[in-house]
């Protein structure tokens, strides 16, 4: 029996709102003037941003993008362009588009696309309202850092024949549409830093995500000099995990219930080293077994949040749902659900293992809302920290992260024991490596010092060897760097950002089988995280190292739904090319070129994490060659 032929793709599915009571009242008026709007905007916007028309019915269409950001910028803008075109338009004559997008796996038969991807889109699109964008989370998760929109969180909607339930978000878009064209063009037209960083990308960003996720684990500890607001309520990034509800009586599900408990505990504590986790074994003799009011639990426990959950049982699998709940309300603030085959061995690791991830995201971005409404006034040195966290977060670019770094030496001067403050100038001179020169003898030497500097602050915060693995990766201390990364994974084995960094030392360091299945291993840990992208990446560049050109190209094709950049185009044009299919290697250059227009191979060989002789080799045999058919130039 053959097999379905699948992939991942975007998809947009969009319907005119009142269809049948347009055409009802003059049809030939409707008719007509979605033609024009067809013509002169939405057609023009799909091929613009690279899209196809899979069909279409009298009042809608269903869209098939190779990039979710490119997606949901057709949306954004063919909703701008409505509006403008429906300005004056009595309300009784408005042809008005509700619009839904998501991600997935979808099948493909022909010209023609099925599958759950295609029917949540479908479902976002029927919960949404004239005018408005619905997306889903992995659509919001994957765009939320890349484009300038804000995400009203709708919650979890049932929606028909869809088993699970689906969280949606609506796009809030108050920009006038010249930001979008602004912001596009930036993006696209920017230096060789983003391509020529593209691996090294991964580990920055993560970092410096991972430097404002603690800095707010750790105020509590640190900051002896709050505002009055600050100290009104329980401390920042305070945490208690309630006792999971077993899905029976039986032995083994009230086992999986207290395991799942107490390992998701366990796990905060080492992802959050300096946070307040209430302990485990005071949280189950308090609590297990009796109902909980969310509010007097926080006052009781003197927490901010609460971890709760249930284990399910059906016919065939085991389920958990677990949520964070804000106790000065009682209101839920994230929620997830995972489920697995049944198993008679209790322990689900990988459960915990997505539970932990997904948490530290959530407790971060519940804690990032609340601290933005304190006052700047009399600010601490981790409010400092934070502040310059925040900032850095906002403006990406040299500018933004020069006023950063000045941030951070400020809190530093406040307290010269910041383990923050340390991390946030690690990072920010890091970051700012020219990657097409030689990196000064200076910063390479300044970074060898802050990352012994902090390690000398905290040796068993995961995060202090990453900045050590990099210290010496870029000294050329291959070794070293793989045993600080092992030292890292020690601490926390389940941040799939450390496992994809060891994912991304071993293709570094010349062992690309090893490199593999690592990545894999990054992935499954939180396959939602927006750092899957990267881990994609890698994973092509490993099958390309190996001379595994199919393999190549499906992962490079899986990362470019997520996101385009043109590292990504780089293996993917390289693969193609080896493999001799020229003409998806000519649409890949145009990418390529279209991103990254002076692209040499010199350029791509200059970084100095890539200077190991095996790596080289490696890519001299299948990454150059490859260039070098499809007639990228040597300078």
């Amino acid at each position: 029996m053959a097999r379905d032929q699948r992939r991942l793709a975007a998809i947009v599915s969009a319907d005119v709102a009142g269809y049948s009571r347009l055409m009802g009242e003059e049809e030939s008026r409707t008719l007509a003037a979605l033609k024009a709007h067809r013509r002169e905007l939405i057609d023009p916007k799909i091929t613009e941003y690279g899209g196809r028309i899979v069909k279409t019915t009298g009042d809608g269409l269903l869209l098939e993008f190779p990039s979710v950001v490119e997606a949901v910028r057709c949306a954004v803008d063919v909703q701008r362009g409505m509006a403008d075109r429906n300005a004056g338009v009595p309300n009784d004559q408005r042809i008005d588009f509700r619009i839904g997008v998501n991600v997935g796996d979808i099948i493909i038969d022909g010209e023609d696309i099925f599958g759950d991807g295609v029917n949540v889109a479908a479902r976002l699109q029927a919960l949404a309202e004239p005018g408005q964008i619905f997306v889903s989370k992995v659509v919001r998760d994957q765009v939320l850092d890349k484009l300038g929109f804000a995400f009203e969180e709708l919650g979890a909607q049932q929606v028909k024949n869809i088993v699970r339930p689906v969280e949606v978000y609506r796009i809030l878009d108050d920009a006038p549409a010249a930001a979008v064209q602004s912001q596009r063009s930036v993006g696209r037209g920017a230096t060789f830093l983003r391509i020529t960083r593209g691996a090294r990308w991964g580990w920055l960003a993560g970092a410096a995500a991972m430097v404002t996720i603690a800095a707010i684990a750790i105020w509590y500890g640190f900051n002896q000099q709050k505002t009055a607001a600050a100290l009104a309520g329980p401390p920042p990034m305070s945490v208690a995990v309630m006792p999971f509800t077993p899905a029976s009586n039986s032995a083994d599900d009230e086992l999986l219930a207290e395991r799942l408990t107490q390992d998701v505990t366990a796990a905060i504590v080492r992802a959050r080293r300096s946070a307040l986790v209430v302990s485990h074994g005071l949280v189950v003799a308090k609590y297990k077994g009796k109902p909980t009011d969310p509010r007097e639990a926080g006052r009781d426990l003197n927490v901010r949040y609460l971890v709760e959950g249930e284990v399910s049982r059906q016919k065939d699998a085991d389920a958990v749902a677990a949520r964070l709940t804000e106790t000065a309300m009682g209101t839920t603030v994230w929620s997830a659900r995972l489920a697995g085959p049944t198993s008679g061995d209790p322990d689900k690791s990988e459960w915990v293992a997505q539970l932990s991830n997904r948490l530290r995201d959530a407790l971060y971005n519940a804690e990032v809302k609340r601290i933005a409404r304190l006052p700047m006034s009399g600010a601490s040195a981790m409010e400092t920290v934070l502040r310059a966290d925040r900032l850095w977060e906002q403006d990406p670019t040299p500018k933004g992260i020069l006023a950063a770094h000045k941030l951070y030496e400020q809190a530093l001067r406040q307290d010269s024991n910041s383990l923050e403050a340390v991390i946030g100038l690690y990072w920010t001179d890091a970051i700012q490596i020219e990657p097409e020169a030689e990196p000064p003898e200076q910063t390479v030497r300044e970074l060898n010092d802050l990352s012994k500097r902090a390690i000398a602050l905290d040796s068993n915060d995961p995060r202090v060897w990453d900045m050590r693995s990099y210290a010496l990766l870029l000294a050329g201390q291959w070794q070293g760097a793989l045993e600080a990364n092992a030292e890292a994974l020690r601490i926390d084995p389940y941040s799939d950002g450390v496992v994809g960094n060891q994912g991304w030392l071993l293709l570094l360091t010349g062992r690309p089988a090893e490199a593999l299945p690592v990545l894999d291993r990054a992935i499954a840990l939180d396959p939602r995280s927006p750092r899957v992208h990267d881990l994609l990446r890698y994973q092509c560049s490993a099958h390309l190292n190996l001379g595994q050109y199919d393999g190549a190209i499906a992962a490079c094709e899986k990362s470019l739904v997520l996101e385009e950049d043109g590292w990504t185009y780089l293996f993917l044009l390289g693969a193609l090319a080896q493999k001799g299919d020229m003409a998806k290697a000519e649409v890949a250059k145009t990418r390529l070129l279209k991103l990254e227009p002076d692209i040499s191979i010199a350029r791509v060989k200059a970084p100095r994490e890539f200077a190991n002789p095996l790596y080289q080799q490696q890519r001299e045999a299948n990454l150059y060659a490859g260039l070098r058919k499809a007639g990228i130039p040597e300078q």
